[in-house]
């Protein structure tokens, strides 16, 4: 089993690494019961952390976490019970009206909706040569500011962070995962794995490693809900055990 350090990078000597920094900051830097929208690697840096972590999604197909909780949902309604999580981590904020709805049913008062965005200097010649092999990322879309309109959070706050993160074998395999495929839909990482093997071996024959620049934007926004509301019912849970 992969550890957050290998998927992310791990702790420097002088402090946390960028991708610690971020999920500690997506939570206000506290203990938290976490649902995390979509299987990816910052469920697994969470976990790491000390939060509970769920993972729910069409996408969950197998354990990839010791500590992590894995639930298959469908469709946009999430089968939870409302109050039911202090942070909800998001692909993005300007979801369709009906997601962020249940977003925010799912959170307690003042819980916070987080995501993350994050772009990798190409300036690096084995990161371009890694971009030849998952491929060009989407173009990037304007959505209609769903969230603004929502009236169900705060304005948002935002930070950026940037680093250095170190990638062993392991690593790079799921780091070319995470950076060909969707938010909440990895890329198979059978799919790649001889070529991205082959540039290991040719770009990190000295080092063991390499090391790929980060800047991340982190966004989150509180919850404002009427807590005299009546609970609404909830959908069906399908969890999953993989053991």
């Amino acid at each position: 089993m992969n550890t957050a350090g290998q998927i992310l990078g791990s702790s420097s000597p002088t402090g946390p690494s960028g991708a610690e920094r971020a999920a500690a900051w997506l939570v206000a830097d506290q203990l938290s019961c976490v649902l995390h929208v979509g299987d990816s690697p910052l469920a697994y840096v969470l976990a790491d952390q000390g939060h509970e972590v769920v993972v729910a999604g069409d996408d969950v197909v197998r354990r990839r976490h010791p500590d992590v909780l894995y639930v298959r949902s469908v469709g946009e309604r999430l089968p939870f019970r409302p109050d039911a999580f202090d942070v909800v981590v998001a692909p993005e904020l300007r979801d369709s009206p009906v997601a962020l709805a249940d977003y925010a049913r799912v959170l307690r008062p003042g819980g916070l909706l987080s995501t993350l965005t994050r772009t990798h200097d190409r300036s690096i010649p084995w990161m371009r040569r890694l971009r030849e092999i998952v491929g060009e990322p989407p173009q990037p879309r304007d959505p209609a500011d769903t969230f603004g309109a929502s009236g169900l959070f705060t304005d948002p706050e935002s930070t950026e962070i940037g680093a250095w993160e170190q990638l062993d074998l392991p690593g790079l395999l799921r780091f070319a995962e995470e950076l060909g495929g969707t938010p909440g839909a990895p890329l198979d990482p059978a799919q790649h794995a001889g070529a991205v093997r082959n540039l290991f071996g040719e770009y990190a024959a000295q080092t063991g490693t390499l090391r790929v620049r980060h800047q991340t934007t982190c966004t989150r926004a509180r919850v404002v809900k009427d807590t005299t509301q009546e609970p609404e019912e909830q959908p069906d849970t399908f969890l999953l055990d993989f053991r």
